[in-house]
C-alpha cells in the first residue's frame, strides 16, 4: 500500500519543483567549461574502468613572417616535442592513403578505413563544423553530406564508428577560438558528441580529466606551442595506472603527402618505438590504427571491416631515424622521373659520343650498354637508397652506376646472353631485401612510399611490372639457343611460381596484385616456349594459374601468419562483398589513373609499340635468328604488361614498365656488332 503523502510535502512539492527548474536553467547558462564539470556520482565511470585521452597538439597552419631566426617552442617539430616527454612510445603516423585532406585524416581516423580521396564523390569532404546542441553535447554540421559521400565508395566506410562503439560515446575538450576541427574524430555514426566543453586553453587538460571520469574516451584539441606542452605534461602527470593517453600532431591544413608524428603513454613495452600490423614497420604507424587501439584498450571488439590494426611497442625509439626516414621519403616521388630522365639523357651522351668515334660499330655499343644500364637499374636504385645522397648526386650516381656495370656486363658477357646478368641480380637482391623486411626498398626511387599510405612495406606496382619483366628477360636470355622444350617452358612456369610467391607472400612482397602480372608474363613465355605450340589444354592451365596462385598464397600466409592486406581484406573479410569492393575499386582507381595527365599519350604509345613489335617481330629477332626464348622474353614482357594493367588500381603504370623493358631488350638485340658490318 503506498503511503500518502502528508500536507507538508503537498506544500512543499511546487516549491521544491520551481527550485528545480531554476536550477536546470541556471545550469545551461553556465559558461561550456563551467559546465564540463558538472558531474554526479551516478555519472561516473566505475573505479578502474579502462579510459583514454586522444589528444591533439597542433601546429600553425601559417608560419607569420615576423618569425625570428630561432623560433619560438611554437614552432618547433612535434616530433622533437613528444621525443622530449621520456614516458612516451613515439612514431609517424600516415595520415592519408594517396592525396593528403586535413578533414578526411580526421575522418579516417574515427572510422578505423581509408580508401583513395580519388575513390569518393565528391573528392574533397564537406566543412564541418561543431555546433553545440542546447544540452552538454554537440553536433557537426554537415555530417549527413560526408555520410552520403562515403556510402558511395566501393568500400564498408562508417563515418563516427569509432563514436559509435565507444560505450556512453565519446567526449571532447577543445580551446576557445579554435576551429575544434579535433573534434571530427569523437562524433559518432550520425555526427553527434556526448560531451563537449569548451573554454581557456590553460585548464584544457583539466577539463579533459574531468571528462574522463564519466567517458571513455576524451578527444582533446590542445593549445599552440608552450601552452600546448603543459597541457601535455599535465595530461601524462594526472594518467592513472591503466588509462591510455595517444597525442598526435593535428592534421595540418596543407596539401601534400604527411607524416605525422604520434606518442602513447600506458602501452604495454614502455617507451619505445610504435608499429603495427598495418605497417610492419617499426616507428611508422597509420592514422587508422587509432581507432583498434582505443577499442583494444577499452575492451570493446574491433569489427571485421576495420582495416587499422592495434599499434604496439617494438624495439627502442629512434627520433632522428625517424626524421631521416621521413627527409627520405619526402624527396623518392620528385626524383623518380628526374632519375629516368637522367639516365637516357647519359644513355643519348654515350650513343653520340661512340658515334663520333666509332660510327655505326660505335652506335651500336651504345645501344647495348644504355638497355643493359636500364636493366642494372632497379639494382642500382637500392644501392642510391643506402647512401641516401643529395639531389643532384643521387640522380649523377644512378646514371654513373648503371652505365658502368653495363659496360663491364658488355665487356665480360657474351651477347645477348648478358641481358640474364643484370636481371638476375636485380631479382636476387629484391628478394634479399623482401626476407629484410624491406629497408632499401621503401627508401628507393622505384619502391613503395610510405607516405602516400598505400604500401609500408614490400612491393609496388611499379616494381611489379618491372621484376616480372626482368624475370622474363632474364630467363630467356638463359635459355638462347637451346629451342622450345617442354623443359624450357617449365622453366618459365617454375620462376613465375617462386616470384609470384614472393611478391605476393605477406611476410615479403605482400602484393597480391602481382600474382595476376607474374602469371600474365610467365605463363606468355611458357606458352611460347611448347615444343608443340599452343594447346587447349596449356591454354586452360594458363588461364587458371592466378587462381591456383591465390589459394597457395592464401595457405601460405595463413601459415606463416603473414598478416598482409590480402589476410585481412579477403580471407577474414566479414562477407563476401569485400571482394566485390575491392575489384570495383581497382578497375575504378585504374580507370582514372589512365585519363590522369599525360597517361593516355603514353598508353596509346606503348600500345602502338606492341603492335608494331608484334607486326614486325621477324625485323625485331633477326639478330638472333628469331630465337624462341628470346621471342618467349618478349611475349612475357608484353603478357605482364597488359595483365598487370588489367588487374591493377595503377592501370597503365604496369603497361610503361614492362613495355620499356621490353623494348630495351630489343634495343639490346638490336646492338648486335654484327649488324654494324652490313
Amino acid at each position: 500500500m503506498l503511503a500518502r503523502p502528508c500536507p507538508a510535502a503537498r506544500l512543499l512539492a511546487p516549491v521544491a519543483g520551481l527550485a528545480l527548474t531554476l536550477a536546470l536553467v541556471a545550469a545551461l547558462s553556465i559558461a561550456p567549461s563551467a559546465r564540463a564539470a558538472i558531474g554526479t556520482a551516478e555519472e561516473a565511470l566505475p573505479a578502474g574502468a579502462p579510459r583514454v585521452v586522444l589528444a591533439f597538439l597542433p601546429l600553425p597552419d601559417e608560419v607569420p613572417k615576423d618569425v625570428p631566426a630561432e623560433p619560438p617552442l611554437v614552432f618547433r617539430p612535434i616530433l622533437e616535442r613528444l621525443d622530449a616527454r621520456s614516458s612516451l612510445a613515439i612514431a609517424l603516423s600516415s595520415a592519408a592513403q594517396g592525396q593528403y585532406d586535413q578533414t578526411q585524416a580526421l575522418l579516417d581516423i574515427g572510422q578505423g578505413t581509408r580508401v583513395s580521396l580519388s575513390t569518393y564523390r565528391p573528392k574533397r569532404p564537406p566543412d564541418l563544423a561543431l555546433v553545440r546542441d542546447g544540452r552538454r553535447g554537440g553536433v557537426l554540421s554537415g555530417w549527413l553530406e560526408q555520410v552520403a559521400r562515403a556510402d558511395r565508395v566501393p568500400a564498408r566506410l562508417r563515418p563516427g564508428l569509432l563514436g559509435s562503439l565507444v560505450p556512453g560515446g565519446a567526449a571532447y575538450a577543445g580551446v576557445r577560438g579554435r576551429s575544434q576541427r579535433e573534434a571530427i574524430v569523437a562524433a559518432d555514426g550520425s555526427g553527434r558528441i556526448g560531451e563537449v566543453s569548451i573554454g581557456r586553453a590553460g585548464d584544457v587538460a583539466s577539463r579533459a580529466r574531468e571528462l574522463l571520469r564519466r567517458h571513455r574516451l576524451v578527444v582533446a584539441g590542445l593549445p599552440l606551442g608552450a601552452r600546448g606542452d603543459r597541457a601535455l605534461d599535465r595530461l601524462i602527470a594526472d594518467r592513472a595506472p591503466g588509462d591510455l593517453l595517444i597525442v598526435m600532431q593535428t592534421p595540418p591544413d596543407q596539401s601534400g603527402a604527411q607524416l605525422l608524428p604520434v606518442g602513447v603513454d600506458g602501452l604495454r613495452g614502455g617507451a619505445g618505438a610504435l608499429t603495427s600490423s598495418t605497417t610492419h614497420l617499426r616507428g611508422i604507424v597509420a592514422g587508422i590504427d587509432v581507432l583498434p587501439t582505443v577499442l583494444e584498450h577499452i575492451g570493446v571488439a574491433v569489427p571485421a571491416d576495420v582495416k587499422g590494426q592495434p599499434v604496439r611497442v617494438e624495439g627502442q625509439r629512434d627520433a632522428a631515424g625517424l626524421e631521416s626516414l621521413a627527409d627520405r621519403l619526402r624527396v623518392v616521388l620528385p626524383r623518380r622521373l628526374p632519375a629516368l630522365w637522367t639516365l637516357l639523357g647519359a644513355w643519348v651522351v654515350v650513343l653520340l659520343a661512340a658515334a663520333l668515334v666509332a660510327d655505326r660499330r660505335g652506335v651500336r655499343w651504345a645501344m647495348r650498354i644504355g638497355s643493359l644500364a636500364v636493366l642494372w637499374t632497379p639494382a642500382a636504385l637500392l644501392a642510391t637508397a643506402a647512401l641516401a645522397p643529395a639531389r643532384s648526386i643521387e640522380l649523377g650516381l644512378l646514371s654513373l652506376i648503371a652505365m658502368a656495370l653495363g659496360v663491364l656486363t658488355d665487356r665480360l658477357i657474351g651477347w645477348p646472353r648478358g641481358a640474364a646478368v643484370p636481371a638476375f641480380v636485380g631479382l636476387a637482391v629484391y628478394a634479399v631485401d623482401l626476407a629484410m623486411g624491406s629497408p632499401l626498398i621503401i627508401r628507393s626511387l622505384l619502391g613503395p612510399n610510405p607516405l602516400y599510405g598505400s604500401r609500408f612495406y614490400g612491393l609496388g606496382n611499379e616494381l611489379e611490372a618491372s621484376l616480372t619483366a626482368l624475370l622474363v628477360i632474364g630467363l630467356g636470355a638463359a635459355l638462347y639457343g637451346r629451342g622450345r622444350s617442354r623443359g624450357a617452358a617449365a622453366a618459365f612456369a617454375l620462376g613465375g611460381a617462386a616470384l609470384g610467391l614472393v611478391m605476393g607472400a605477406g611476410r615479403l612482397g605482400a602484393d597480391v596484385g602481382g600474382i595476376f602480372t607474374v602469371a600474365g608474363g610467365a605463363a606468355t613465355a611458357a606458352l611460347l616456349m611448347l615444343p608443340g605450340g599452343v594447346t587447349r589444354r596449356a591454354l586452360a592451365l594458363a588461364i587458371v594459374a592466378p587462381v591456383v596462385g591465390l589459394a597457395a598464397l592464401a595457405a601460405v600466409d595463413l601459415a606463416t601468419g603473414g598478416d598482409a592486406h590480402f589476410t585481412r581484406t579477403i580471407l577474414h573479410a566479414d562477407g563476401s562483398g569485400a571482394l566485390a569492393d575491392v575489384v570495383q575499386r581497382r578497375f575504378e582507381l585504374a580507370g582514372r589513373a589512365l585519363t590522369r595527365g599525360f597517361m593516355p599519350f603514353a598508353a596509346l604509345v606503348a600500345l602502338l609499340a606492341i603492335a608494331l613489335g608484334i607486326k614486325r617481330h621477324a625485323f625485331v629477332l633477326a639478330p638472333v635468328d628469331a630465337d624462341p626464348a628470346l621471342r618467349a622474353a618478349l611475349g612475357g614482357a608484353v603478357g605482364a604488361g597488359v595483365v598487370g594493367a588489367l588487374t591493377n588500381d595503377s592501370g597503365p603504370v604496369l603497361l610503361l614498365f614492362a613495355t620499356f623493358l621490353g623494348t630495351c631488350l630489343v634495343i639490346y638485340l638490336r646492338g648486335d656488332a654484327r649488324l654494324a658490318r652490313r
